[in-house]
């Protein structure tokens, strides 16, 4: 045994295993031309972006992206590791968005589930634009095979018209939105953020929660959180 191995046993082991899920992010997404931009030091500027933008009504219906939201976790008693999370933005409803050090965005949400969800803002953004209802999504990503996965989640999308609604005025009242319809919000936004237009965004999703969350354990009050998609 040499010098470099003995300091690598003395490394925790989810700091080694956080080593190689970030090369696995890295490599994984190489081939879609997404850089691992952003990093925790980036999160103002991703919100000052966002609370400038004519589009916030779109970016919170479409995202899901409340950037007024104050931090909870803390106050709830969640406990993520590996530390050195930055809080991003609530999403609405009691749960909240987080940047690893490493730019992967990771979401927790109310209902005792979380996940990374892509390896950086720019990802996040062309994913949740391409999925119609992507929040709604996550409830078939812990099916391991994709196949499966997509044929689950295309069932239920086509149940509740979810592509069609992209071209139908928007359903909410009281908001200005600053586009016609979900489906132009989704093409400026992508234009706002120069975000990708992603070919198989549900892929993109399945593979972000299911390849890339491992070295990413969030618990309340000292009981386990899990992926999305899993069920107790």
């Amino acid at each position: 045994m040499n010098g470099g191995a003995s300091c690598k046993l003395g490394r925790p082991a989810w700091k080694n295993l956080t080593l190689r899920i970030a090369l696995a992010v890295s490599t994984l997404y190489a081939g879609m031309g997404w850089a691992m931009a952003e990093t925790a030091s980036d999160v103002a500027g991703i919100v000052q972006r966002i609370e400038a933008s004519p589009l916030r009504a779109e970016i919170g219906a479409i995202l899901e992206i409340d950037s007024s939201s104050p931090p909870e976790s803390a106050d709830l008693g969640y406990t993520i590791q590996p530390p050195g999370t930055s809080y991003l933005a609530g999403d609405g409803a009691g749960g909240e968005f987080r940047v690893l050090s490493d730019g992967r965005i990771l979401l927790i949400d109310s209902e005792g589930s979380y996940g990374i969800l892509a390896p950086n803002f720019q990802a996040f953004v062309g994913m949740a634009t391409g999925l119609p209802g992507w929040r709604d999504a996550l409830r078939f990503v812990g099916e391991p095979d994709l196949g499966q996965a997509r044929r689950n989640w295309a069932d239920f999308a086509r149940q509740w018209r979810l592509e069609q609604a992209l071209d139908e005025p928007w359903p909410y009242e009281g908001q200005r939105f600053a586009t016609a319809t979900p489906g132009k919000g989704r093409v400026a936004i992508r234009e706002a953020f120069g975000a990708p237009a992603i070919a198989d965004p549900f892929a993109a999703l399945h593979r972000a929660v299911n390849e890339t969350s491992g070295d990413i354990s969030v618990s309340w009050n000292g009981e386990p959180l899990l992926l999305f998609g899993r069920a107790p």
